[in-house]
């Protein structure tokens, strides 16, 4: 991280959510001084340093810009690991509403960590779903817009100040997940219209192909197409997944088994070639299953729905796909009929 003292200024005093007539106030300096030292045409007094950053929750090297990306990564790594330890497949949306905790407590540590503030506008946005969608905190709304708004606030940091394209496009999508189950479709709108379109067909990683088999000839490009191929079914899933749950619960049984099946033929294909595929393959084709269980399930077909459900459970039981824990909450999930995101 570049020393720029004052827009680390800028971006921490953010981060708290302070104004800069805030920040001045507890400073006890003008707000005029405080604008001068994030525009850089001043800068604090030495003896500031401490104050500022005790303010902003910081230590002096980070505000500083003294924190190397090692000790970021390092720093991200723990926080990961402690995430997995959190997660509560037997109740999911209390388990997302921990590490929600959890990494707001982090993220006011490490502002400007952007792995770990993107992290935790991601698990907001799952959060968002149990919130909108399962009524979590529900006797508590003031809690959860308070949680939602603060997702809301640290992904607009990310779209502002970090410069990892990847990482905003990340943050756009959450934020417009957010959005969706805020029912603030609008806001929602202005961050999918921003997001990486196939509209035109003009697709950096597909372009790529041709430029490396141009530059380095067809083994090059071959070494190049699982990954591309990989990118390409992450899309699918996602795809797959939406498509799926729309069809199976509210259109009608044809509509969604037609789905069904094309959807199958794809995830077939895919896992018929495991270096094609992702860690995502597993998960989708749990909600696939889910989702057309539901379907036969919505038609008055029970036997159909249950044959569903005992091939699914036996298949993953079989080939060990998920942990004991997790196939323990797939069980559930599908013998009780819930949906757990």
């Amino acid at each position: 991280m570049e020393n720029h003292l004052g827009a680390n200024i800028k971006n921490f005093r953010k981060n708290k959510g302070y104004t800069q007539e805030e920040l001045a106030g507890m400073l006890g300096v003008t707000p005029q001084a405080v604008s001068r030292w994030e525009s850089e045409a001043g800068l604090p007094d030495v003896s500031m340093i401490v104050p500022i950053a005790q303010i902003l929750g910081i230590t002096t090297d980070a505000l500083l810009g003294y924190q190397l990306q090692s000790q970021d990564e390092s720093v991200a790594k723990r926080i990961f690991e402690k995430i997995a330890e959190l997660e509560d497949v037997s109740d999911p949306g209390m388990g997302e509403l921990k590490v929600c905790e959890y990494l707001a407590e982090e993220v006011d540590k490490n502002p400007m960590n952007y792995d770990v503030v993107l992290k935790y506008v991601q698990r907001i946005a799952g959060l968002s779903y149990y919130i909108d969608m399962q009524g979590l905190l529900k006797d508590a709304p003031e809690r959860a817009g308070s949680i939602l708004k603060d997702g809301i606030r640290k992904g607009l940091n990310i779209i502002r100040y970090c410069n990892d394209g990847k990482k905003v496009n990340k943050a756009h999508y959450a934020l417009a997940w957010i959005y969706i189950h805020m029912k603030d479709y609008d806001n929602a709108r202005e961050h999918v219209n921003v997001l990486p379109s196939l509209e035109g067909h003009c697709i950096r990683e597909e372009m790529n192909q041709s430029l490396i088999f141009f530059e380095k000839g067809f083994d090059a490009a071959r070494d190049s197409y699982p990954e591309f191929n990989r990118l390409v079914f992450d899309l699918l899933a996602g795809h797959i997944k939406a498509m799926t749950t729309h069809y199976c619960f509210f259109g009608t049984l044809e509509e969604a088994l037609k789905i069904c099946d094309w959807s199958e033929a794809v995830l077939k294909a895919y896992a018929s070639v495991p270096e094609f595929s992702t860690e995502r393959l597993p998960w989708v084709s749990h909600k696939f299953n889910f989702n057309k269980m539901s379907a036969y399930l919505r038609a008055g077909e029970k036997e159909k729905a249950e044959e569903v459900c005992e091939t699914y459970l036996k298949t993953i039981r079989e080939n060990g796909t998920f942990s004991e824990d997790e196939y323990k909450s797939a069980e559930k999930e599908f013998r009780e009929k819930i949906y757990v995101l």
